[in-house]
């Protein structure tokens, strides 16, 4: 089964969510994300600055319609992308040339005291816990590893689509950014031992202006927040040479199991 947007009239677009992208319960939240933003991208064709995404009910595999409300036109468009009862973003585009790299503030050093993603071992999420993990290439840096009982609910590695992924259908670099956002598990695995499910209720995403240098990202995760039932995870993405090109939000429940 594969994933793709196509235009199916209007401003609907169709979208097939494929079994191997399931995480708990539900299809990838940024995958779903990244579809949504791609839908309103295909309607307007200008520049994605921010989504915000609610996730009212995990997204099952299976064929959905997204459409598309086009709610402020003109160099600064706003839209809604919506897979009825299941998921609807709100979407602000800009029109016009791209932007330059951001000026301020001033571009981070190359990462060059860390190890070539190419040197590190990957990590690869047990696949009867999130299927969707064969379809990410994640090389940590540092020791804080999900459920090792660490002292910090953080991670920074190295990560991109893995070479081999499939069934991500229609997405540009920037909804591809979306789904690298939501790579990692939860800050918070990195402090327990054992798995419980902390589904995605909402995911905001602020994508930079940037110009891609390669497939892998510098990503930093960590859980700012946490009560009994909610916790807060912050997401940046850096390209390899140390431009910003995303900062993530997300908003998780906690499930008791």
């Amino acid at each position: 089964m594969q994933i793709h947007s196509q235009d199916v009239g209007g401003t609907t677009r169709h979208a097939v969510f494929a079994p191997d992208w399931a995480g708990f319960g539900g299809t990838h939240g940024g995958l779903v994300a990244a579809h949504l933003l791609q839908a309103a991208v295909d309607v307007h064709g200008a520049t994605p600055r921010s989504v915000t995404v609610h996730l009212l009910d995990p997204v099952p595999p299976g064929t959905f319609d997204i459409r598309v409300h086009t709610l402020r036109g003109g160099r600064s468009a706003a839209s809604t992308a919506t897979i009825d009862g299941l998921a609807t973003a709100l979407i602000r585009q800009t029109h016009g040339p791209d932007s330059p790299p951001a000026v301020w503030p001033h571009r981070a050093p190359p990462p060059t005291n860390r190890a070539d993603p190419d040197s590190l071992d990957r990590f690869t999420p047990p696949e009867d816990i999130v299927r969707f993990g064969r379809h990410l290439d994640i090389r940590p840096l540092g020791g804080a590893l999900p459920l090792t009982a660490g002292t910090e609910p953080a991670y920074e590695a190295w990560v991109r689509l893995a070479p081999e992924a499939t069934d991500i259908g229609h997405l540009d670099e920037n909804a591809t950014r979306l789904i690298l956002v939501d790579a990692m598990p939860p800050g918070l695995f990195a402090l327990w031992d054992r798995p419980a499910p902390v589904p995605t209720l909402e995911l905001s995403v602020h994508l930079a202006p940037c110009r891609p240098d390669g497939p892998w990202y510098l990503i930093r995760h960590r859980t700012v927040w946490a009560s009994e039932d909610l916790c807060v995870d912050e997401t940046t993405l850096r390209t390899r040479d140390g431009h910003l090109a995303a900062q993530g939000r997300q908003l998780r429940r906690l499930i008791q199991t």
